[in-house]
């Protein structure tokens, strides 16, 4: 086991940082129970962070501060099950590789690839499909370690309880140690972006979204213009012009535009009455792509540029009128806004803490350049999610607290208790968790 001596750290977005008073970075399961077991004699509270893309201070502590880097093997693929079992700390690229490899892959996953499997389930992070729900609805084993050393296995048919609480959890019930997730036979991906009128898009939402396996947009604030994505599920390969062409390419078009995006923000740095301007520049140089490749090559990312972020579930019905009155309300305040709302959807989920619990949803999420202040037009966007019973994304920024959020959860005391049971001294708590979870 590394040790490292007292040292600071900050999350992706720059966001938040803290000071541990130490680091650890296990590599096995026994380091990982020895760390959680030493903080507990030294009276240390303990978080766990992966690759720290949360943009709130989910992941901070001025205790033991556990990073999951080397801690990052596959342990198992069953094909027959069409199930993989790894080490918390693998990113979803990794996991996707090893699945790949056996003829496999997720069933959906988000946009960050380089994410930690247990970071995504923790604060339920989601792909997008009408019909999809989240990456924690794909997981159907997990062990946690607790604040005595000693692991609980738990499954739908074992430990069920702290099953169903451990699908989303925020990091307030124990360490993640592995993660079991069902996987289905490999597939790729045809994807078209192409830019569309915004009022458009919201007109078709409900067709486009029904009709496709995946549809979202991000539309360009201070614009009427908007990136629409229909991603299409298919067993056909890439075809003859793209495998000559190659999947490099693709890779290099995205790095560039990541770099043309960057260059744009630093000019809006400059002069932030020029952001109109460089928005409609923006939006009359998107251009139409269509590639085909592998699911998980498709569906994740590369940012380049750093932002923070505010991201929304609203009832499904909701999302169209909530999209609307974010844009009315930007005009309105006289926001400059140099980043994209992105607009998705996804299906209902039974996880207790799942923003998309009981409900068909639809998610909003807001980006602000991270050398911009973010609060006053995060603030405006969650004054119009609460009048849509918003529930927000634990590992985007937020302003909510246990008494505003407890309304939006029907089984909100139903986790409390299971946190009481799991960690009543609160060994796995810090300032976010105590803030929307409650002592």
């Amino acid at each position: 086991m590394v040790t490292a001596a007292r040292a600071s750290w900050t999350n992706w977005g720059g966001t938040y940082s803290c000071s541990p008073t130490r680091i650890e970075s296990p590599s096995s399961e026994e380091d990982l129970v020895a760390a959680i077991r030493s903080a507990a004699e030294r009276g240390e509270r303990v978080k766990v962070i992966g690759s720290g893309h949360s943009f709130t201070d989910i992941g901070c502590t001025d205790g033991c501060l556990v990073r999951l880097h080397r801690y990052n093997r596959v342990l198992a693929v069953d094909v027959e099950k069409r199930s993989i079992t790894a080490q918390a700390g693998i990113t979803i690229l990794q996991l996707s590789a090893a699945l790949a490899e056996h003829g496999l892959a997720m069933e959906n996953m988000g946009d960050v690839g380089y994410q930690t499997i247990s970071g995504a389930i923790s604060t339920a992070t989601h792909g997008t499909g009408e019909r999809l729900r989240n990456i924690s609805s794909q997981v159907v084993a997990v062990s946690l370690v607790l604040a005595d050393g000693s692991v609980l296995e738990c499954s739908a048919h074992h430990e069920h309880e702290a099953f169903k609480a451990a699908q989303v959890s925020l990091g307030a019930l124990g360490v993640i140690s592995t993660v079991t997730l069902r996987a289905v036979p490999a597939y790729n991906v045809r994807s078209l972006q192409q830019p569309e009128k915004v009022d458009v898009l919201l007109d078709e939402l409900d067709d486009r979204s029904r009709d496709n396996d995946h549809f979202e947009f991000f539309w360009w604030p201070h614009t009427d213009w908007a990136q629409g994505i229909t991603n299409t599920r298919t067993q056909e390969p890439p075809s003859e012009s793209q495998r000559r062409r190659g999947f490099g390419a693709y890779v290099n078009d995205i790095l560039l535009e990541n770099h043309a995006f960057g260059l744009i923000q630093r000019a809006a740095q400059v002069n932030r009455d020029w952001i109109p301007s460089l928005a409609g520049f923006t939006a009359r140089t998107m251009s139409r792509k269509e590639m085909t490749d592998r699911s998980d090559r498709i569906f994740a990312n590369e940012r380049l540029v750093r932002f923070a972020e505010m991201e929304y579930a609203v009832p499904r019905a909701d999302l169209v009128p909530a999209v609307r009155e974010i844009r009315s309300m930007i005009d309105r305040k006289g926001f400059k806004i140099s980043f994209p709302v992105e607009v998705r959807t996804v299906a209902a989920d039974d996880i207790p803490l799942s923003p998309a619990y009981g409900r068909a949803t639809g998610y909003i999420a807001v980006h602000v350049f991270n050398k911009f202040e973010y609060a006053p037009y995060f603030r405006e966007v969650e004054a119009i999610m609460n009048e849509h019973q918003g529930r927000p994304h634990w590992g985007k920024l937020h302003f909510q607290t246990a008494e505003t959020l407890r309304p939006r959860y029907p089984q909100w005391d139903w986790f409390l208790a299971a946190r009481d049971r799991l960690d009543p001294d609160r060994h796995f708590a810090n300032a976010y968790t105590e803030r929307v979870l409650g002592k």
